[in-house]
């Protein structure tokens, strides 16, 4: 079976402690693409998504481009995961996802008020079923 996309989760970050990574989550039906779309050292209040402008030209790539598109990204396949937690955002906090794979676990937080954390649970769910929690 070809793999092909069934959604973007947009805007989402790894914090570091002097640095912010900015991804993009690819949803396939054979795996989970990280895709790194740069960082940002600026101080906490100043901080830019690098990836807005990026985001565009991903839309027009297909997914093998997409693999390619920097050495930074982060490919899981689904046999890999063990699990995944989705937050909402709220007033105190950012919204996250928390995937757990056999060897590491990647926590990336979005800020993105428009970002629809049921529908992304949902479509998760669909291809994963009993591997993805909320807590909301």
């Amino acid at each position: 079976m070809k793999e092909y996309i069934i959604d973007i989760m947009p805007k989402f970050f790894k914090v570091g402690f002097y640095q912010k990574q900015y991804y993009d989550i690819i949803i396939t039906n054979k795996r989970l693409l990280l895709v790194w779309l740069g960082e940002s050292f600026k101080p906490w209040m100043l901080r830019a998504d690098p990836g807005q402008n990026k985001r565009d030209l991903l839309e027009n790539l297909d997914i093998t481009e997409i693999e390619k598109y920097s050495k930074n990204n982060i490919l899981i396949k689904y046999t890999h995961i063990k699990d995944l937690l989705l937050n909402k955002r709220t007033f105190f906090k950012n919204g996250s996802i928390a995937i757990n794979t056999k060897n590491e676990t990647y926590q990336l937080y979005t800020d993105d008020k428009k970002i629809d954390m049921t529908k992304f649970f949902h479509i998760l769910n669909e291809t994963f079923e009993d591997k993805v929690s909320k807590s909301f």
